[in-house]
Formats: C-alpha cells, sequence, structure tokens
C-alpha cells in the first residue's frame, strides 16, 4: 500500500505543477491580454509554431501591425496588416509568398498581437484543451492523493489508540 501511495503523491505532485503552468499562462487575462497557441509555421519566424501569443483588444490599426481575426470558419489567425484598403485590412504571414486571399474587415479583428510569446509551451496548453479526459484523469489522481492521504491519517490515529489501550492494559 505505501507504494501505491508514493506512486499517487508523485502523480499528485505532476498534476500540481500542470496545473500551475496551466494558470500562470492564463493568468494575463487578468489585465485583458488573451492567450493564443500558434498552430501553423504563417508567422515564423516571429511566432514559432507551439508558442503561445498574447493579443488585447486595440483596434487601432496601422499598417505593420500584427492582429489576430477569425476567418468564415471561425478559426483565429495571426498575420500582418500588409496594407489597409478602403476600411479593410490586407495580411500576409510573414513565412508565407502571397498576401492572403481575403481582406479583413475591422468587425473580424479581435485585436493587436504582443511581441511577446512563450515558446512551446502552446503544445501543452492545445493538448489540454483539445483532450478532455486529461481533466478527468488529474481530477482522479488528486482525489486519491486525498484519500489515501486521510486513510494514512486514520491508521495513525488507530495505532496511537491501540498502543494506548495496551499500554493501560499492561499496568
Amino acid at each position: 500500500m505505501e507504494i501505491i501511495r508514493k506512486i499517487v503523491h508523485i502523480l499528485a505532485s505532476i498534476c500540481y505543477v500542470a496545473i500551475i503552468i496551466y494558470i500562470l499562462i492564463l493568468l494575463p487575462m487578468i489585465i485583458g491580454y488573451r492567450p493564443l497557441v500558434v498552430l501553423s509555421g504563417s508567422m515564423e519566424p516571429k511566432y514559432k509554431v507551439g508558442s503561445v501569443i498574447y493579443f488585447e483588444k486595440d483596434l487601432d490599426i496601422k499598417e505593420d501591425d500584427i492582429i489576430v481575426f477569425t476567418m468564415r470558419d471561425a478559426e483565429y489567425v495571426t498575420h500582418r496588416v500588409v496594407r489597409i484598403d478602403n476600411g479593410k485590412y490586407i495580411t500576409k504571414g510573414d513565412a508565407n509568398e502571397f498576401t492572403d486571399p481575403e481582406k479583413v474587415e475591422l468587425q473580424a479583428i479581435k485585436g493587436k498581437a504582443l511581441d511577446f510569446n512563450i515558446p512551446i509551451i502552446g503544445y501543452y496548453i492545445y493538448y489540454v484543451n483539445t483532450h478532455f479526459w486529461i481533466i478527468v484523469v488529474i481530477v482522479l489522481i488528486l482525489v486519491s492523493e486525498f484519500l489515501l492521504s486521510n486513510i494514512r491519517a486514520v491508521d495513525r490515529e488507530d495505532e496511537v489508540a491501540l498502543e494506548g489501550g495496551r499500554r493501560k492494559y499492561e499496568k
């Protein structure tokens, strides 16, 4: 039983670290910065695949700004504004050869991307967000650790009571 407790404790510690990392990634949302995972290489080398970038709601868009906008299929795109034409934005990924085929309207723009990004950690965020079973496993591990730690406490209380009872009996 002790080996199982140790294994569950190690797994729970890993879960705590994973939760803390996730919270730290989301923390900037308190001050208005939204995280976004980079899923394609269209903005490399500025933003590498697997990075987490942040954007803020800022619609004062100028040429050369990097913006986050939605396409028809509601996915987020992060590209650079190369030209503004009659209130519509012509965008292009830094790694792409040509501009995007459609102009971006102001209502599709979610905000401006910040220069700051966190490399690699986006793989973890994306995986957790797309695999619900991970959350279930984390909850099960943490509940197991809680239950096993309480059983251990009860066992020790029984041992103390038993030892105390023997002493009383022996006297």
